[in-house]
């Protein structure tokens, strides 16, 4: 495993074991698909899908089923076979990401196998900025990746860039739907920003993430 799939597999750990420690049994079904697919990646030695499908609340057991199975065959595809295998967990992240917020890149079957709520896009991207090594090394890795649903995700795991500086009761830097719906949107959206999005752009380009990354990634028009 390369240094930079490494920094990827343990973040994912980290915030996904965060997630749970908050919501107990009423973690949602994207947990437990990501889950699913580091199991069936054998990226969790020793697990099986079997086990991990066994966790889930028997309420929503064929819920996160058919959505496991949905992802697994999206990803049965030569395309990805070279890849490291939590290239795949993360493509999971990546579409969630893409159809939570409406980006106009996500494909007429990324919406269907990828419908999360955006609350859940949004608890997932909370977790993984709790910790702020996490945080901060997944904020690198993706940083120096040039592709724009990249970016993105380098965005929402920068904790100095929320739209306010609030924190929740314990502690973490606070990222809501709006703003994660905002940021995605600026990124990785295609062609000219809207009237809307410059004004948003222009609101948080005192930031130097704003002022490196977000800019030059699409025209103004």
């Amino acid at each position: 495993m390369t240094e930079t799939a490494n920094v990827l597999l343990q973040g994912l750990r980290g915030g996904l074991a965060r997630w749970a420690g908050r919501d107990g049994s009423t973690v949602e079904p994207l947990y437990w698909v990501l889950q699913l697919q580091l199991a069936e990646t054998g990226l969790e030695p020793g697990a099986s899908t079997s086990d991990v499908l066994a966790r889930v609340p028997a309420e929503r057991r064929d819920e996160v089923a058919k959505a496991f199975k949905a992802a697994t065959s999206y990803f049965d595809d030569i395309r990805y076979v070279a890849l490291e295998p939590v290239t795949q967990v993360w493509g999971t992240v990546v579409n969630a990401m893409r159809v939570a917020a409406k980006s106009n890149r996500a494909t007429a079957v990324q919406k269907q196998v990828f419908d999360y709520a955006p609350e859940s896009v949004v608890k997932l991207f909370g977790a993984l900025r709790a910790d702020t090594n996490i945080a901060d090394g997944l904020h690198r890795a993706f940083g120096a990746m040039p592709a724009p649903e990249c970016q993105a995700i380098a965005a929402l795991l920068n904790v100095d860039m929320d739209r306010s500086p609030v924190r929740s009761g314990n502690g973490d830097n606070v990222l809501d739907v709006e703003t994660m719906v905002r940021l995605v949107q600026l990124l990785d959206h295609e062609g000219p920003m809207t009237p809307e999005e410059q004004a948003y752009l222009s609101s948080i380009t005192p930031t130097q993430l704003v002022d490196a990354a977000f800019t030059g990634l699409r025209s103004r028009g």
